[in-house]
């Protein structure tokens, strides 16, 4: 059995200058001490499954692999694309929701959308995860948040302050969770980095309980979900299931937000099977909608390459791969990425209109921008919870 997790008296320093702010109801409610999580170590914990779930964990890990090793022998960037789904999706658990498009053009232009630029920030922070390698430490998960959290306001690093989800924005007092106090995360953290290096667990298993372990912790004051899903890439990478592409896991988890909060609820409780069955489920649903994203990039790829009747060696070859990466871009990206001059570019792009792979975006004020609505009519399909539950209901 899985310990749960206890809990500790801490004091709560009440400001009397803030409190005369706050609402008598409210004020009542918000007491000299209050009670925090004290997370369970785990680094040498034994994990136990089901044996019929250790069975369907190793199938889900076999397709995972499957589905890594076939989109390696792409010749253009998918996991690019994916990411995007993922980094969507998971922005979604979190309430953050903005189109495929403005997110795409958030990344080069600081006028999109203020949503938009924060699930840039997670496009950002799946990047890193992605080029991150070798074993994950304190250091290699804080570079994560501090990408995600870039252009923000939010601090960066470990939290020094308490943290706490749900109730009211005062105190911890009637929260749904209290996380540990600031002063247990770095040990709390040390006991996560040491669990993660051990070979006596299957990675999928691993990247469950480490995922759950971590939202327990939550070691910073923002970005502790979105930084979570994207250690679950790092960590099939680090055990080398998952090294050459992505995959929309968080789309997986989108599927049922309820039962993945449930999840690591039950976690708290001392229960793991929950949170290894969710991800495994996560995972496999996660492999049919990247196939089907692949699938789908396949067939416009191949339409766009059979209408290019350009000379080959041309610029306009180059141009499909370069929109999978960014399906949003100007003349002056286009140039850069290409290593072509800013004249060749503009006429690249103005050729691609003609032939239907670009259009220009109708808001003058951001500048003369350009979508391919194919592509991300792909990625809005893949990443909107409607568009999910057709994929898996296929």
């Amino acid at each position: 059995m899985w310990p749960s997790i206890s809990y500790e008296t801490c004091t709560w320093d009440r400001d009397y200058d803030e409190l005369a702010l706050i609402p008598k109801s409210r004020r009542r409610k918000i007491l000299p001490t209050f009670e925090a999580a004290v997370p369970v170590a785990i680094a040498r914990q034994t994990v136990s499954l089901p044996p019929e779930l250790e069975r369907r964990i190793a199938e889900v890990e076999i397709a995972v692999a499957r589905f890594d090793e076939a989109q390696n022998s792409r010749d253009y960037d998918l996991p690019a694309l994916l990411l995007r789904s993922e980094s969507s999706s998971s922005s979604q658990i979190e309430r953050l929701t903005s189109s495929v498009r403005n997110v795409a053009l958030a990344e080069l232009s600081d006028k999109a959308p203020a949503n938009a630029l924060l699930i840039a920030g997670n496009v950002a922070a799946m990047r890193e995860a992605l080029e991150q390698s070798g074993p994950v430490s304190v250091s290699s998960i804080c570079s994560i948040h501090d990408t995600l959290m870039a252009g923000t306001a939010e601090r960066k690093g470990l939290r020094d302050e308490q943290v706490w989800i749900g109730g009211s924005p005062y105190s911890p007092h009637g929260a749904a969770f209290v996380p540990p106090h600031a002063s247990r995360v770095p040990g709390c953290l040390d006991d996560l980095i040491a669990f993660g290096e051990r070979e006596d667990v299957s990675p999928v298993v691993k990247a469950a309980i480490f995922h759950a372990q971590f939202e327990t912790i939550h070691p910073f004051t923002d970005g502790n979900g979105r930084t979570g899903r994207a250690l679950v890439h790092r960590m099939l990478a680090s055990d080398e299931i998952l090294i050459h592409s992505a995959l929309p896991v968080s789309a997986g988890l989108l599927h049922d937000v309820e039962r993945y909060m449930e999840a690591l609820d039950a976690y708290h409780a001392g229960g793991i099977e929950q949170i290894v069955g969710c991800l495994a489920d996560a995972l496999e649903l996660a492999v049919v909608i990247g196939s089907r994203i692949a699938s789908d990039m396949d067939a416009i790829l191949e339409a766009w390459s059979a209408a290019n009747t350009d000379r080959a060696g041309s610029a306009s070859h180059d141009l499909p791969a370069l929109l999978v990466e960014q399906p949003v871009v100007n003349a002056a990206y286009v140039a850069e990425r290409l290593g072509i001059t800013d004249r060749a570019a503009r006429t690249l792009v103005e050729t691609a209109c003609e032939r239907g792979i670009l259009s220009k975006m109708g808001n003058a004020k951001r500048g003369a921008f350009y979508q391919t609505s194919e592509l991300i009519g792909i990625l809005e399909e893949a990443s909107s919870l409607q568009g999910i539950r057709r994929i898996a209901a296929r």
